[in-house]
């Protein structure tokens, strides 16, 4: 893929090698595309490197496991902060209009309004720590990761809700309640998926969340921890006990681990952008159709 037309000047590359330590310090100029092992050409770099030294870390790069955890876990807390706040902005000029808050534009225009405000926030986080999150036009091999990724999540989703009802602690869900009076809610948010909600969620929570808990912990601990804390922004998504409700953010932690693995399997964040659009718009599919 030809490089986007955009250079910056790098004095680091923040994302660590699959160590877990930090690259090698650099004073260079780079376009943001160049060609990774995995077999991807014309791999890009979102552009987002400045040229701030990280102030965290010990003398071999690698962040302290407190402070990793620390920064993830306020990361997730601000994020579902800026989102509640772009949903109110969104809904007050309703409420002023005397527009039905709940009708089926509404629930979609404030999801939009949410997910750029995530988008936002994802991508302010990354260029204040200068992080180097790679992103390209997958090859052939990394579309069959993202393939395998989508039926693994599946499957996982499948599996745990048939142990969720033999426990009798299958969540309810908002949005199936609200899709019971208007469907094609269900296929909003479908396409939602594909434009915005994918791309947010994993920019943040793969991107800059596993990201910063890599350096500490390395691939395996960064899968894990950042899949439960995606796991519990979701929380509001369920309803019912709240036994009911963690077990629904369990799901939703383990189809994050999932793209979390595929994430580090190929080191480009369209491959689990494009398993998580594909795994979302099948559930939203079956879900209409069985309304």
């Amino acid at each position: 893929m030809p490089a986007i037309g955009v250079e910056h000047r790098f004095r680091r590359s923040a994302r660590p090698n699959r160590g877990g330590s930090a690259a090698e310090t650099t004073d260079r100029s780079e376009s943001l595309s160049g060609d990774r092992s995995n077999g991807t050409s014309g791999d890009t770099t979102v552009g987002i490197l400045t040229d701030e030294t990280e102030a965290s870390g010990d003398a071999g790069g690698r962040t302290s496991p407190a402070r990793a955890v620390g920064f993830a876990v306020l990361l997730t807390v601000a994020s579902f902060l800026v989102t509640l706040a772009a949903g109110i902005a969104f809904l007050i000029p309703l409420f002023i209009l005397e527009v039905n808050v709940e009708s089926t534009p509404a629930f979609v225009g404030l999801t939009a309004v949410g997910q750029v405000g995530f988008l936002a926030f994802g991508y302010a986080v990354a260029r204040y720590r200068g992080m180097s999150i790679p992103i390209a036009v997958p090859s052939l091999r990394q579309v069959g990761y993202a393939a395998a990724a989508t039926v693994a999540a599946l499957a996982s989703a499948v599996g745990l809700s048939v142990v969720l009802a033999a426990l009798d602690l299958v969540p309810g869900s908002v949005i199936e309640d609200a899709a019971l009076t208007d469907p094609t809610l269900l296929l909003w948010l479908g396409f939602l998926s594909i434009v915005l909600v994918a791309p947010a969620e994993e920019f943040l929570f793969r991107g800059v969340v596993q990201g910063t808990l890599r350096e500490a912990f390395g691939p395996v601990g960064a899968v894990a921890g950042a899949s439960l804390l995606f796991g519990s922004l979701h929380l509001a998504n369920y309803t019912g006990t709240p036994s009911a409700v963690v077990t629904g953010a369990l799901l939703i932690a383990a189809t994050g681990a999932v793209l979390g693995t595929v994430y580090e399997l190929t080191d480009n964040l369209a491959v689990p952008i494009a398993a998580h659009a594909l795994y979302n718009v099948v559930l939203f599919a079956i879900s209409y159709l069985a309304v």
